[in-house]
């Protein structure tokens, strides 16, 4: 029965732990500016997206492009984080 239940939120949380796995994988690639340059660059991106789903779309699908944006937004910094300390 709760897998029935996580069967909505399932697409939402995989690209959130895509997003921090491939921001892991960069870690291991570049320079720590280069990092911190990049999540940054896809954060004002996130809050881009956040402001164009409240302001522009609304309703059911401007919630659920600000909930996709958000989890993304958190996989990119979780995944720097853990990159940029395993990486000393």
């Amino acid at each position: 029965m709760d897998a029935l239940m996580l069967e909505g939120w399932t697409p939402i949380l995989l690209c959130g732990i895509m997003f921090a796995i491939g921001m892991y994988i960069i870690s291991r690639k570049v320079s720590r500016k280069a990092l911190i340059l990049t999540a940054t660059v896809l954060s004002l991106i996130c809050i881009g997206l956040i402001i164009f789903s409240k302001d522009v779309v609304g309703g059911w699908d401007g919630i659920f492009l600000a909930y996709f944006t958000i989890t993304i937004f958190v996989g990119v910094w979780i995944g720097t984080f853990i990159g940029a300390i395993s990486k000393r």
